[in-house]
């Protein structure tokens, strides 16, 4: 199965962030990599917000996000793109006259922003850290473990600084050593079959978000 490749690499060639000020970001978090395109993601593009705070993990129904969060999971909706002989439209491949191929795509972002906080909300492909937040400084790897609906999962390609650095091994783990201080932005991409009816394909993308100081 061929899919639009160029529309495929400008997802996951996009960054999203959730900054200090608690606004969550798409476009190019390095402002020398811009295009022009960088927004700040409404409510009403957003599924669902869940927050870790101390024991409790729930889902935050008015979609703000919150500062007394340990750490904050951001789903946004599901897209659906589908190439035909005449471009590629944003619709789901049974809507589309003379569909050839289909992909849905479903985006997330985390933001850890203490240690020790529950991280891992079973919803779908995840990046969470393993080793102490404030003990990662600039040259030190940030030891981290990808999930799929709260299970380890092997063979997950996982990009930092523009580049893919390996794959998730048969753990779930993966080692990113951080190349320098302030917020930091690690993705991760996982492609499943689909049914063929509204999508040939799901491309889930994962973003970590994690502030070096020093």
């Amino acid at each position: 199965m061929i899919i639009t490749q160029a529309l495929i690499y400008s997802l996951l060639a996009h960054d999203m962030w959730v900054d200090d000020a608690l606004v969550l970001h798409y476009g190019h978090m390095q402002m020398n990599h811009s295009h022009g395109d960088e927004k700040e993601i409404k409510k009403e593009e957003i599924s669902k917000v869940f927050c870790s705070s101390g024991s409790n993990v729930f889902e935050i129904e008015t979609k703000e996000l919150k500062a007394e969060c340990d750490t904050l999971f951001i789903v946004l909706n599901e897209a659906y793109y589908t190439k035909t002989p005449y471009g590629t439209k944003r619709q789901s491949k049974d809507k589309t006259k003379m569909a050839i191929s289909s992909f849905k795509s479903i985006e997330s972002v985390k933001r850890i922003n203490k240690d020790n906080s529950k991280q891992i909300f079973n919803k779908g492909l995840e990046l969470s850290l393993t080793n102490k937040l404030s003990s990662i400084e600039v040259g030190d790897k940030a030891r981290l473990l990808v999930t799929y609906d709260g299970r380890a999962r092997a063979g997950v390609s996982v990009a930092y600084a523009d580049k893919v650095r390996g794959v998730s091994d048969r753990d779930g783990r993966i080692n990113i050593r951080i190349q320098k201080a302030g917020l930091q932005n690690i993705k991760a991409s996982l492609t499943l079959k689909d049914d063929g009816i509204k999508s040939d394909e799901i491309i889930h993308s994962s973003t970590l978000n994690i502030k070096v100081l020093k």
